[in-house]
């Protein structure tokens, strides 16, 4: 464990689907981390795949030259904030603080140089990671996936979190916890034993959470939950999967633990009346701008989609997949002339942009979006650009992109690749932004590589 990793080549890390899928192959994968899957094998062997790991590409080590399937955007510096964790798959800004999350069960406080302090450790709640995982899932996403603080944190000392647990039914992988804990006194812990558990919710396999949770404008806490690898829960109003959850977590609704806001969409209709917005396969990282909604959902045969979330809106898994029809019993994307609403005549909606897994080259042009955030710093090029990121296009380098794209009132989002002087030599797994900053988090450890078993993991932040 934590071995030092044998150097790697400086250049590009575009990878040809033959080379890609046979890489694949080599370790054991029919997808990636968040829940993409390798398209071009899959429909080859004619099976459906609903696994996952995020992915992109254009960085340090890899075959050829960055493929060309974005626009060429503007160039930026990083500078390393943390090193030495494992898999930092998030950076809230609270209380005056940076904290970062590493998904083995710690939350950090970062300092000027570095993690400061240890906030909050749960990584005696969490699943064995890595553990008794079928073969075909190269990166674990359970663990520790969300983390919010109320937005009166400084009086009342309370925060989210979203976690993995094990589960005494055997019929189960594990459950998704959504609790409330309260800080410390002086704020600079958490008091563990304050936990109180919001949802507690059955999850049959290890894949597909989701996790993240943030506030709202509004003051109500939204939730991102992924389909738990069944593509039919995103239509099905009846569970939580596939869906934004929206809960008050100062009030009671009857014999819950938190309120029902009465505006939720299904209050009163067929349905749960937590849900705020459905049709969605993994929605990996969601982030406000102002009172706007943005997440990144994750991919299964061929693209990969950002979507703005609205009330009530069916974002259209599986009956589409981007702009484009998905065959929900094949796992197979095509053109052509798709289904326009569900079943219940809501219209589908489109996303405001994709990107495919290949160029027609058969380049690889990224697995599994991350989904970022509007960048309101320092940085020119990028000001008022929805920042996002790609996890990885090769499966033995670290590979991550980042994607700059610029919000409309209506039509496609155009975007432009971010170009990071000196190449990125991580998978993304998350963005983030203080104070005006923007950050990208990730590991510098390939898939092959096990990451989970090794202290690669990095927080970037970008400098113009």
């Amino acid at each position: 464990m934590n071995r030092k990793p044998e150097p790697r080549p400086r250049g590009s890390s575009r990878v040809s689907r033959r080379r890609l899928l046979g890489t694949l192959g080599a370790v054991g994968l029919t997808g990636a981390f968040a829940g993409c899957s390798s398209g071009g094998r899959d429909a080859a062997r004619g099976t459906d795949t609903r696994a996952g790991t995020p992915s992109g590409s254009g960085g340090p080590g890899g075959d050829r030259g960055p493929t060309n399937y974005f626009e060429q955007g503007p160039t930026v510096g990083v500078e390393p904030v943390a090193t030495g964790l494992v898999s930092p798959n998030a950076l809230v800004a609270a209380d005056g603080r940076r904290f970062v999350l590493d998904q083995v069960g710690q939350v950090y406080v970062l300092g000027d140089d570095g993690v400061e302090s240890t906030f909050l450790d749960l990584s005696d709640r969490l699943v064995a990671l890595g553990q008794d995982l079928p073969n075909w899932i190269a990166y674990d996403e359970r663990g520790l996936l969300g983390l919010a603080f109320h937005p009166d944190f400084a009086t009342n000392r309370k925060l989210y979190v979203r976690y993995s647990t094990p589960a005494e039914d055997p019929e189960l992988d594990h459950r998704e916890i959504l609790s409330e804990f309260t800080a410390t006194a002086d704020r600079d812990g958490v008091d563990t034993s304050s936990e109180r558990v919001l949802l507690d919710m059955p999850w049959p396999r290890p894949i597909h959470q989701s996790g993240t949770i943030e506030f709202g404008p509004d003051g109500y806490l939204y939730g991102a939950l992924g389909d738990g690898l069944n593509p039919f829960n995103g239509q099905d109003l009846d569970n939580l999967k596939g869906c934004i959850v929206r809960i008050d977590v100062d009030g009671r609704t009857g014999d819950l633990p938190y309120g029902i806001p009465g505006d939720n969409p299904l209050v009163g209709v067929q349905g749960r009346d937590e849900l705020y917005a459905w049709g969605l396969r993994n929605p990996w990282k969601m982030a406000f701008s102002g009172d706007r909604l943005i997440l990144g959902d994750v991919g299964q045969a061929t693209w990969e989609e950002v979507n703005v979330v609205e009330k009530g809106g069916n974002y259209g898994w599986p009956l589409k997949e981007g702009f484009h029809c998905h065959d929900p019993q094949l796992g197979t994307s095509a053109e052509g002339e798709c289904v326009v609403e569900s079943a219940r005549g809501e219209p589908l909606v489109d996303p405001k942009l994709e990107f495919p897994h290949f160029d027609e080259a058969g380049d690889a042009v990224g697995f599994a979006v991350i989904g970022g955030h509007v960048h309101t710093g320092d940085i020119d090029p990028l000001r008022d650009d929805y920042l996002f990121g790609v996890f990885t296009s090769s499966f033995t380098s670290p590979a991550g992109r980042l994607v700059a794209a610029t919000p409309r009132d209506s039509g496609r989002w155009p975007t432009r690749e971010v170009r990071v002087e000196g190449g990125l030599d991580i998978q993304v797994l998350s963005l983030g932004q203080a104070d005006g900053d923007s950050y990208v988090l990730g590991t510098r450890a390939a898939l092959a590589e096990d990451p989970l078993t090794r202290q690669e993991g990095v927080v970037y932040r970008l400098t113009s």
